[in-house]
């Protein structure tokens, strides 16, 4: 039973493997070939089309659906790439403006990243006086967020706008779980710690319906704040708008004040032409424009950006997963390159294994003995993503990252009543103590052992405390009191000392360079994981098919990742944020 749902994803990933195996050898053939060299033409636009994945970390590229039953492979873009970029395309005279058509077969991993995308254009807007165009045949709430910084919006005549509000869902297992006859048995410290209500109930408890409709009811208010602001419209107005549904046609939304015009593609492009002054312009998208970008700095003092992105696990990580081993490996290279002034530790992360964040903490502890270490929080820096933040001198946080999650649990399955009522099995064992076989999936915990895992999570939570306390200068019952498992979004974990300013990895990487005291003389690097060609190749195809999903089915994916995850890790004690926040 324990090793089931590992053999089950090694079994889907190897018919993966076989079935793709042409594709493989077609990618490795186009290895060969000589990479297409852009060219920035004068006069050109800089077309954000989301042909790439945005993300926090660097990635291998992945597969998507193209149709007919093909896929395609789709490229990433991480948020210091796109930094980088804009900042370059501000000052060159190639670029003479920016389109937004977010119509790419890529994806935006969370609301936070979008809110840094829009920022990031904000200031591009701002700093070159450069103008910005948004086009779209069906702007999604998301979409539309990041459209409204432009300094002119269309629709095409046929297209739509979502406008409805936010919503956050959350899957319950009590039913399936009851009638398939296994026992989950929880321990866990935090009135709010609802990670284990999934298997324990039907619905969301009191405890956690307040802090999902804060939560949603705060990321509303930032996107209402910011699309207000660039519209000039009033918060009030947008939102109810959405509650009465007003948005039912394109032409609504033109007389509503959400869009300029509406217009077909070809006569956007004549608009942006005329205000070029001239006849057509020549596209750029944001992929190619990046891969002409030079780093121009050149700089003895490096600020260094180590990346915990994705579920922490024990051990080894990969590609969206964060490894105990493999980070601290990265933050000792950090440590003992006498180049590295100052870190920023870019956290993405919605927790997992309470021991790898113990592990890494006391790394990053010692790093910061010696150089500072800023904290840049993107979509998720909760539970073990927050525990690892407590080291640093300095938090900087988007408004819409879920962040605090201050608090622990542990879960223990047992298949027990189903092998036995469903299939006839039964398993006997010989032992030297009475406790000898504690947490086999086979036999449930009795009620000494259950104690004893919850003195473990006790322990643990006491120490996730400290750590918070001593990092935030907080009284340990001040921390516990806005702990408890909670979920709070950047604005108000702010509020509480959580957080101590907003901001994107721009900015983190200036007040690093800031404590540091580097004044101008410095330069930005990457310390990345070591990861072989082989686990790259494995990393893209478990990737396959899994860019287009819906939000229901990725939250459902995600899920069942993570009971595999707790599953095989048998009676450790995690510190992991519940449930993911989608914009839809």
């Amino acid at each position: 039973m324990k090793g089931f749902f590992k053999t089950f994803f090694a079994v889907l990933l190897a018919l993966v493997v076989v079935s793709l195996l042409p594709i493989v050898i077609l990618i490795g053939l186009a290895g060969t070939i000589e990479p297409k060299t852009t060219v920035v033409a004068p006069g050109s636009v800089l077309v954000i089309n989301l042909d790439e994945n945005i993300t926090d970390s660097p990635r291998v590229p992945t597969f998507a659906a193209a149709g007919g039953g093909s896929f395609e492979m789709v490229g990433t873009l991480t948020i210091l790439d796109i930094m980088e970029a804009l900042e370059s395309a501000a000052t060159d005279p190639n670029i003479e403006a920016v389109l937004i058509h977010l119509n790419g077969g890529g994806a935006i991993e969370s609301t936070a990243q979008s809110e840094e995308l829009r920022s990031l254009l904000a200031e591009f807007k701002a700093t070159s006086g450069k103008r910005i165009f948004a086009y779209g045949e069906v702007f999604t709430q998301g979409g539309y967020w990041i459209a409204s910084v432009a300094d002119e919006i269309y629709l095409n005549p046929a297209g739509s706008l979502e406008w409805k509000g936010l919503a956050s869902q959350s899957i319950f297992f009590k039913g399936a779980i009851d009638k398939l006859g296994l026992d989950v048995q929880i321990m866990r410290h935090g009135t709010y710690k609802s990670a284990v209500e999934p298997y324990m109930l039907t619905q969301m408890s009191p405890a956690n319906r307040q802090q999902s409709e804060a939560m949603v009811n705060s990321i509303w208010e930032t996107i209402l704040s910011d699309i207000a602001t660039s519209r000039n419209l009033s918060p009030y107005y947008l939102h109810q708008h959405a509650a009465l549904l007003s948005l039912s046609s394109p032409e609504k939304a033109v007389e509503l004040g959400f869009i300029d015009g509406l217009k077909y593609e070809d006569e956007v492009e004549k608009a942006i032409a005329a205000h070029l002054g001239k006849e057509e312009f020549e596209r750029v998208t944001l992929g190619e424009y990046c891969a002409t970008v030079v780093p121009t700095k050149i700089s003895a003092n490096k600020v260094a950006i180590i990346y915990a992105d994705g579920q922490i696990i024990d051990g080894e990580g990969g590609e969206g997963i964060v490894g105990g081993a493999t980070t601290v490996e990265q933050i000792v290279r950090a440590r003992e390159d006498e180049g590295v002034k100052a870190v920023v530790l870019r956290i993405n992360s919605p927790g997992g294994s309470a021991l790898a964040s113990e592990v890494m903490w006391r790394e990053l502890k010692l790093l910061a003995e010696e150089k500072p270490i800023v904290v840049s929080m993107s979509g998720y820096a909760a539970s073990g993503g927050y525990y690892i933040s407590t080291p640093a001198v300095h938090i900087v946080s988007n408004r819409t990252t879920l962040t605090g999650s201050i608090g622990v649990f542990g879960v223990m399955f047992s298949g027990e009543k189903v092998l036995r009522d469903k299939l006839g099995i039964t398993v006997d064992v010989a032992k030297t103590a009475p406790h000898a076989d504690m947490g086999t999936l086979f036999r449930p915990l009795s009620f000494e052992e259950q104690g004893f895992m919850q003195r473990s999570v006790e322990d643990v939570y006491g120490v996730f405390v400290g750590h918070v306390a001593e990092g935030r200068s907080m009284t340990p019952e001040a921390v516990d009191a806005i702990g408890q498992g909670r979920v709070w979004s950047g604005v108000d974990a702010e509020k509480i000392g959580l957080v101590d300013e907003f901001g994107g990895l721009k900015r983190a990487l200036a007040v690093a360079a800031e404590k540091a005291s580097l004044g101008e003389d410095w330069r930005v690097v990457e310390i990345l994981p070591e990861e072989s060609e082989l686990t790259a190749l494995l990393n893209t195809l478990s990737t396959i098919g899994t860019q287009r999903l819906s939000p229901e089915a990725a939250v459902l994916a995600r899920t069942i990742e993570t009971v595999d995850r707790m599953v095989e890790g048998g009676s450790s004690i995690q510190a992991r944020i519940p449930y993911d926040i989608v914009i839809y």
